[in-house]
């Protein structure tokens, strides 16, 4: 039978996790070359796409953080200095807030526009809210926060990536693979015999 790790988060977290990741590196990318490496027709065809993917990043970051609030999750570990917990702690906690806070920012701009706001299956996204007329300071303040945002986030999740390789790497434990992985009891029994992992994280 299949037994989850107690060190390891609930499947809905992980599926989550790993989805939302593809899809914001997809994001970055597709919004840098709509704004920076493509001519303007190109850019053009892309913008849409930038919109409809940020909706739909935003319509996943709200039930994962509703889940991570609510599920039961592993203990950061005991052997880290304070500081160091602090630091992984703000970093998490600025990833969820740009990656909710980019999308938002991103309709405030396309209503700003007056662009098609189709997703797919022809749903239309609601405004929620009308610019007022020769007034463009709520639009700039979202560009700001759009732009000088994705380039935070992106710094950040590299940051992340960066301690976590770097924590395997050091410790050579599995920590990615019990944390976050989807691979059964027999790779941690393989770990665990080996002295990767400690017996009473199975």
């Amino acid at each position: 039978m299949k037994v989850e790790s107690a060190g390891r988060y609930p499947l809905a977290l992980r599926l989550l996790h790993w989805l939302l990741a593809l899809l914001l590196l997809a994001q970055v990318m597709l919004g840098f070359a709509a704004e920076r490496w493509t001519s303007r027709a190109i850019s053009d065809a892309l913008f849409p796409l930038h919109f409809k993917l940020g909706v739909l990043i935003l319509c996943l970051m709200i039930p994962r953080l509703g889940l991570r609030l609510r599920l039961p999750v592993p203990d950061d570990d005991g052997d880290a200095p304070r500081w160091h917990r602090r630091i992984r702690s703000c970093v998490h906690a600025l990833i969820y807030l740009l990656v909710l806070a980019l999308p938002i920012s991103g309709h405030v701009i396309w209503v700003w526009m007056g662009a098609d706001r189709t997703l797919l299956g022809g749903l239309q996204m609601p405004a929620f809210f009308v610019p007022p007329d020769g007034d463009e300071t709520g639009r700039a303040i979202a560009w700001y926060v759009h732009v000088y945002g994705a380039w935070t986030l992106s710094a950040l999740v590299g940051l992340h990536v960066a301690a976590v390789v770097f924590r395997q790497w050091r410790r050579k434990d599995g920590f990615i693979v019990r944390r976050m992985g989807f691979g059964g009891i027999c790779l941690q029994t393989k770990q665990r015999d080996h002295g990767l992992i400690d017996s009473r994280d199975l």
